[in-house]
């Protein structure tokens, strides 16, 4: 049900908070959307799954994360315990692109993102360059500005794609003082590299020209060297697992000790299923664009047995 895949677990800002079909915000979120987040959901954990990617470990690190209302119950500190974040975790509002992919499933017109044939793949026309968001993607992120205004992040992380930038200023508006909170870009929570067009990014030289206020620095190239560099290939599951991980440990070695991070769907459940360990269903499935859900997250270090 729609309150079900809604259901934001955070502080006390969205605590047991839940969307539901006769709430005003119902109509944020088509009932295409919200199949097609189902079925994301189930098929990329079978294609983990039959990769490995689930029982695998990408480093000496294992990263746990928990309910934020559960966590002070079952968390369990000691020697290998390094440290522990509360960390809100958004994918951005409806862009352009997940627009005309609802539009072709409306019409039952299958996509196949592996295809280099536009008539098969939307997402991979020139035109498609860093798709802003849509006017519903802008208001479901408005929806969820009055929680994010009680929460307390002392940073904020974004995707250098224009569609998370934009949802992490609709959203988090009211931490934008970069005085007191810091904005910064990152590479390593951006979406899917490769082919699709819709995930290649503009020059940081120009995105810079639009958001003097946020931090860019991380960024190594001006051009979309990443994108660029798997050509007409996608990056594996495993290659973004890979990539998530490291994510993380960026996250880690942060000073902050609350962080909002805005990404991508399929980023994102690569990293909750298969870098992280999480044993909440609800946690991990698969985000609705404009979605907020806060985890605690806990840094161990792995037993040795463990680590091999």
């Amino acid at each position: 049900t729609l309150s079900c895949i809604l259901r934001q677990r955070t502080s006390s800002a969205f605590s047991s908070m839940t969307l539901s079909t006769t709430s005003t915000t119902s109509g944020l979120w088509t009932p295409i959307a919200i199949e097609a987040a189902k079925k994301f959901g189930i098929s990329q954990r079978e294609k983990l799954n039959d990769l490995g990617a689930l029982d695998q470990t990408f480093g000496p690190i294992q990263i746990v994360g928990e309910p934020i209302d559960a966590a002070d119950g079952t968390r369990n500190d000691d020697a290998n315990t390094i440290c522990t974040k509360v960390i809100h975790f958004q994918r951005h509002g409806q862009g352009y692109h997940n627009l005309i992919c609802d539009m072709w499933r409306e019409v039952g017109k299958p996509i196949d993102f592996d295809s280099t044939d536009p008539e098969l793949n939307p997402v991979i026309r020139p035109e498609m360059v860093d798709p802003p968001l849509t006017e519903l993607g802008r208001q479901q992120c408005i929806s969820v500005r009055e929680g994010c205004s009680r929460l307390s992040p002392e940073l904020v992380i974004v995707s250098p794609l224009l569609r998370c930038i934009q949802t992490a200023k609709l959203s988090f508006r009211d931490h934008a003082n970069t005085d007191k909170t810091p904005w910064v870009s990152h590479e390593g929570c951006r979406e899917e590299l490769g082919l699709l067009i819709g995930n290649k990014r503009r020059p940081v030289r120009e995105i810079i020209e639009d958001h003097p206020e946020i931090d860019f620095g991380a960024i190594e190239h001006d051009e979309d060297d990443l994108w660029d560099a798997y050509g007409d290939r996608r990056e594996t599951l495993l290659e973004k697992s890979a990539r998530a991980y490291d994510f993380l440990q960026f996250v880690m070695e942060r000073p902050e000790s609350e962080i909002a991070i805005c990404s991508h769907s399929a980023y994102l459940f690569t990293l909750l299923n298969a870098v992280m360990d999480i044993e909440d269903e609800d946690l991990r499935s698969w985000f609705l664009t404009g979605e907020v859900r806060t985890l605690r997250v806990t840094y161990r270090r792995r037993e040795e047995s463990d680590a091999n």
